[in-house]
């Protein structure tokens, strides 16, 4: 939980133009991300961070 607050505080520090660019190069697959005001973009990135990370989980059980 703690790489989700600092990943959180790294995209609320980063301007819109670094946030839009830093979505872009880290999730090619989903351009969607880049969608909407800053503050949806960052709860959208961890979200699919959040979803990746149960993704993994599940396929180790």
């Amino acid at each position: 939980m703690e790489d989700f607050n600092q990943l959180k505080r790294k995209l609320d520090e980063m301007s819109v133009p670094e946030l839009y660019e830093y979505v872009k190069e880290n999730y090619p697959e989903n351009e969607e991300l880049t969608l909407g005001s800053k503050k949806i973009v960052v709860r959208k990135v961890l979200n699919f961070e959040r979803n990746r990370l149960n993704e993994l989980e599940e396929s180790y059980q």
